[in-house]
């Protein structure tokens, strides 16, 4: 058993508990029947959370599918879960730093418009860090005519691709 790293006087015990997971940054996020470890000694507890980013990737997908509008921790928490900053979300966004710190504001929140919150759950629901998102979307905004595009797909085993 390892020796509690608080007051290094105890063996810590095992048990599995229930543990409100707010070092997510959200306040409503409870794990069910962790391992904790508990000093009987000073009363300290540690948590032991496998699998991490799984988790969060399991957190962001409720939180893409929830039916209500995302509140501002939930933002925060999304834009986190893609790899950005506050800034790099703006830039990829295109808005002002200043949008997303109102949208992510606990004490004084502006909403997000809808169209924003959309792309926000769609670019979460695609599971990729999109790292040229920002040049893409630049190259799209000087095209001035829309066309459609010409797809060319096969059907594979595993399901229907775009063809080369």
């Amino acid at each position: 058993m390892p020796i509690c790293p608080q007051c290094n006087q105890a063996e810590l015990t095992v048990c599995r508990e229930n543990h409100h997971y707010v070092e997510s940054g959200l306040g409503n996020v409870t794990l069910r029947a962790i391992a904790i470890r508990r000093c009987p000694g000073c009363g300290a507890s540690f948590a032991s959370i496998p699998r991490l980013a799984e988790l969060h990737r399991a957190i962001a997908l409720l939180l893409i599918r929830k039916p209500e509008r995302l509140v501002p921790t939930e933002i925060r928490f999304l834009r986190k879960h893609l790899g950005w900053s506050g800034a790099d979300f703006a830039r990829k966004f295109h808005c002002s730093p200043s949008q997303v710190s109102r949208w992510e504001s606990e004490t004084n929140p502006t909403p997000m418009s809808n169209a924003y919150e959309l792309l926000l759950r769609t670019l979460v629901a695609q599971g990729e860090r999109i790292e040229d998102y920002q040049q893409h979307m630049e190259e799209i905004a000087t095209v001035a005519e829309a066309r459609p595009a010409v797809l060319a797909l096969v059907l594979e085993e595993d399901g229907w691709r775009r063809a080369a």
